[in-house]
């Protein structure tokens, strides 16, 4: 509650609405399907997957313009990567901006309308997805497409 406890609905003269919490909570604990006792169970108790799709939720129920998804998926299992995954390409045909960081290169290049790659604090051009395959961006991933570019 704390991300968004000034928002209309979740406070009252600079209280926290409780009711509209757990009503929160409760909301997102079933659109996410997050698998927990509750909207009391403590956060660090639920699975490494249980505890990104509460994130998510809690993230995305706001209808942001702009995501920033950072190792959205490291550690999860499968199925936990195929739902996270699926959201953020959700929230991006309803119009948000995704800024995906990530270090698995099969996450970006199967997720990223338009990759850049950095390397010793230098920025490439974007390439659109399919443009370029996964030794070409490890190339720029070790710096040698920098030396290349104007």
């Amino acid at each position: 509650m704390l991300e968004g406890y000034w928002r209309p609905g979740f406070s009252r003269r600079g209280l926290i609405d409780w009711r509209a919490a757990q009503r929160f909570a409760e909301g997102i604990i079933a659109r996410y399907d997050v698998r927990c006792p509750g909207p009391g169970a403590r956060i660090r108790l639920l699975s490494g997957g249980n505890m990104q799709k509460l994130i998510l939720g809690r993230v995305l129920e706001p209808g942001p313009q702009i995501i920033l998804a950072n190792q959205p998926v490291r550690g999860l299992d499968v199925g936990a990567i195929a739902y996270v995954q699926s959201q953020l390409i959700a929230a991006r045909d309803g119009g948000a901006a995704v800024l995906l960081i990530s270090e698995d290169l099969d996450e970006i290049m199967g997720l990223a309308d338009v990759v850049h790659v950095m390397s010793e604090g230098r920025l490439s051009p974007g390439f659109a997805r399919g443009t370029k395959t996964a030794a070409e961006l490890g190339l720029w991933m070790a710096g040698e497409g920098f030396a290349d570019a104007a």
